[in-house]
């Protein structure tokens, strides 16, 4: 329920599915809100439990391994003007929480706003991993999601601007993975997924994209962004981002190997 219909008002929506790890502090910090929707994928732990506990209205979408198919069927469920697309491993800032407030009266004709994301690894902000402008927050009915893993939401409707002057701690922050174990099953699990959009695109294997797409993803974070001074943990995950480019296209060629060659046992 809408708690206050004579101004513009936010819905926050998070897809999940088995994310009780820090699901309470996501919901915690989104209290504010005129309504939260929760998108769960058949969940087998405590995820559903917590929504309930912080009032979330609750519906459920066939868990089919990751998030993006499940975008669009969550947000037609929202009720208020404005959305805020959330994964339940981020937080919102109380700074962010006031400018989206401001932001959302606005009579400029907007109809969207990139959000910064400070991303959090080992208990640490990466600076490799900062981005400036997320599509996150729009009308309702403004944007739209692509069923495909990793794509971007597309404006349908409307302008699109951003957080312009950067203000301190007024972005989401995003505790990026649980352990090394998890990070490497999501690897495994999402570049599968990827298949299924390399075939779709027709994409062929290179062995020059193999070689040179892994070295340009750890040159872009490690050097480019600032991973260096991460320390440590910003070279794990310079490396694992590395790595993940490598497994995507190691696959690809897979792929494309088994599809001339049916005959061989594998």
């Amino acid at each position: 329920m809408v708690k206050n219909p004579k101004r513009q008002t936010i819905a926050v929506v998070i897809n999940t599915l088995n994310a009780e790890r820090i699901f309470d502090k996501c919901l915690d910090s989104v209290t504010w809100a005129d309504e939260i929707v929760v998108c769960d994928m058949y969940s087998d732990d405590k995820t559903v439990e917590i929504a309930h506990k912080y009032g979330a209205r609750v519906y459920f979408y066939e868990r089919c391994g990751y998030v993006e198919p499940a975008r669009n069927f969550a947000n037609s469920k929202v009720q208020s003007d404005w959305l805020l697309v959330l994964d339940a491993d981020e937080l919102v800032t109380p700074e962010l929480r006031d400018y989206l407030i401001k932001f959302s009266q606005n009579e400029e004709g907007y109809t969207a706003l990139e959000i910064p994301r400070e991303t959090y690894v080992l208990g640490q902000k990466l600076r490799c991993m900062y981005q400036s402008k997320l599509a996150r927050f729009f009308k309702k009915g403004a944007m739209e999601y692509s069923t495909q893993i990793h794509q971007h939401p597309k404006l349908i409707e409307g302008k699109m601007t951003h957080i312009k002057k950067p203000i301190n701690n007024a972005a989401i922050q995003h505790y990026h993975i649980e352990s090394i174990s998890s990070y490497a099953e999501k690897t495994n699990r999402y570049t599968n997924f990827e298949m299924d959009r390399f075939r779709e695109n027709n994409k062929n294997f290179s062995l020059f994209t193999l070689i040179t797409r892994p070295l340009s993803e750890f040159i872009k974070f490690y050097f480019l962004k600032g991973g260096i001074f991460d320390g440590i943990a910003g070279l794990i995950i310079c490396i694992m981002n590395a790595h993940y480019k490598f497994i995507q296209h190691a696959k690809l060629y897979e792929m494309k190997f088994k599809e001339k060659n049916p005959d061989l046992i594998y």
